[in-house]
């Protein structure tokens, strides 16, 4: 298992993320969850939560804002109420694609 893979899926424990939403999330198959080999798509869901940690990391102090934002319901119109993790846990990739630009674009406000 990449290291990479490895770090989201530690992060994904730390939002609270079911193990269904991990899979839905990586785009991982639910019979061969480790596999040795990431696809682009994977590679790329990867990077997103890894991004996504930086950047809470640089915009919260409080551990528990940084692990704790993802799986909090928010009321900017932007998340219509919902937690982003419910969002990435869609599996959409633009969905997710979205979140991470939003979470990003936090750093500079």
């Amino acid at each position: 298992m990449s290291t990479g893979l490895s770090d989201a899926l530690r992060i994904l424990i730390q939002w609270q993320c079911t193990p269904n939403q991990a899979l839905a999330i990586l785009k991982l198959d639910p019979d061969q969850p480790f596999p040795e080999v990431l696809s682009d798509e994977q590679c790329e869901r990867v990077t997103f939560v890894l991004n996504i940690h930086s950047d809470l990391g640089t915009v919260f102090d409080d551990p528990e804002d940084v692990y704790g934002y993802m799986s909090r319901p928010h009321d900017d119109p932007y998340y219509e109420g919902k937690s982003p993790l419910e969002l990435i846990s869609t599996g959409d990739v633009t969905l997710f694609e979205r979140v991470c630009w939003h979470i990003d674009s936090m750093r500079v406000l």
